[in-house]
C-alpha cells in the first residue's frame, strides 16, 4: 500500500544506517483491528521506525494510523505517519493520532499550491530534524530552522490559508465533505456497475477502511498489472477520451482510482461510465498478456 517514493526513501535510509526495511502485507479488505495487529506483529526490539499511511495512494483506503501510533509509543518505537491525503479530506486530520512525525500535503484536497505541506513533530526526536539544505536558520531549534532558509519560495505557504478560507466561504468545509462522500458513493456505484456489466466480472472492491473522496474500481485483466502499464493506460485514456483519472496497480491487479471534489458533478462520472468504461473494456480485450495498451 505504501507510496513508492516513501518506500524508496525508507530503503535509502536503511542502506545508510545498515538496517533492513520490513514490509507488512496487509490485505486490501483488512479492517482497522486486523491491520493494526499485522503492523505490530512485525515490530521487534530492533525496530527503529514504523512508517504507516493515514490514507493510501495506490489503494485509496484509510490505515489505522492512530492505533499504530499509540502502540508504537507504548513500545518506545518512533512512528512516522504519511498523511499526504489527509488535510482537507478530514475535518481534524490529527484527531486521535499522536505519532512522532506526521506529514500532510496541502496541495491535494486542501487545494493549496503544489509543493505545500505540513510537518508536525513531537517529542525529543523533533530536535533531530533538519532541512535538506542548511541555511541561516540552521542554528535555530525545530521548527524555526525550517522557516528561515534563504531563498526558499514561501508563496505556497502564504496561499495555503486562502485555499482553506475560499472553500469555507464558497461551500463550507462540512458541506463540501458531505457532498464529496455522496458523490463518491454514486460514482463508485455506477462505474463499478458499468464495468461489471461490460466484463461479466465483479468490479467492486472492498477496501476495508473506506475514505470519502477516493474509490477503487477493479480493472479487467490484463490492464495495469505494473506501474509502467498503469501510467501508459492513464496517458492513453487522457489522449483518447480526454479524461484525467488515477490508474493504480497493487499486487498485479489494476484499478481505477476515482477521486472527487467540490468541482466535480454526477455528470462527470455518468459520462465516464458511458464513454470511458467501454473504451477500457475494448483495450483489455485487445491486449495480449504482458502488453501495455497505451503503447500499441
Amino acid at each position: 500500500h505504501t507510496y513508492g517514493a516513501v518506500a524508496m526513501g525508507a530503503e535509502r535510509l536503511a542502506r545508510r544506517c545498515g538496517g533492513v526495511v520490513r514490509i507488512v502485507r496487509i490485505p486490501l479488505d483488512a479492517d482497522a483491528a486486523a491491520a493494526t495487529e499485522l503492523v505490530m506483529s512485525e515490530v521487534t526490539d530492533r525496530t527503529a521506525l514504523i512508517v504507516i499511511d493515514q490514507v493510501t495512494s495506490a489503494t485509496g483506503r484509510e490505515m489505522p494510523a492512530g492505533a499504530s501510533s499509540a502502540a508504537g509509543r507504548a513500545l518506545g518505537v518512533p512512528v512516522l505517519v504519511d498523511a499526504a491525503h489527509a488535510p482537507g479530506l478530514f475535518a481534524e486530520p490529527l484527531a486521535g493520532i499522536d505519532p512522532d512525525f506526521w506529514v500532510g500535503n496541502l496541495h491535494k484536497f486542501a487545494c493549496a499550491p503544489r509543493g505545500t505541506a505540513v510537518l508536525v513533530a513531537s517529542g525529543s526526536l523533533a530536535q533531530r530534524l533538519n532541512p535538506l539544505i542548511d541555511s541561516w536558520g540552521a542554528p535555530y531549534p525545530f521548527p524555526e530552522r525550517f522557516d528561515h532558509q534563504g531563498t526558499l519560495d514561501v508563496t505556497g505557504y502564504l496561499a495555503a490559508s486562502a485555499s482553506f478560507e475560499t472553500i469555507e466561504q464558497r461551500y463550507g468545509w462540512d458541506s463540501a465533505r458531505t457532498y464529496v462522500k455522496r458523490l463518491g458513493d454514486y460514482a463508485e456505484t455506477i462505474i463499478s456497475a458499468a464495468m461489471s456489466e461490460a466484463t461479466g466480472g465483479d468490479a467492486r472492491v472492498d477496501v476495508g477502511m473506506q475514505v470519502s473522496a477516493l474509490r477503487l474500481v477493479r480493472l479487467p485483466a490484463p490492464l495495469a498489472t505494473t506501474l509502467d502499464d498503469a501510467a501508459d493506460l492513464r496517458h492513453c485514456l487522457s489522449a483518447t477520451a480526454g479524461v484525467e483519472t488515477g490508474i493504480t496497480t497493487w499486487r498485479g491487479q489494476g484499478f481505477l482510482r476515482l477521486s472527487m471534489h467540490v468541482y466535480n458533478t454526477p455528470e462527470d462520472y455518468e459520462d465516464f461510465a458511458e464513454r470511458v468504461v467501454p473504451l477500457i473494456v475494448e483495450l483489455a480485450r485487445g491486449a495480449q498478456p504482458g502488453e501495455s495498451p497505451g503503447r500499441r
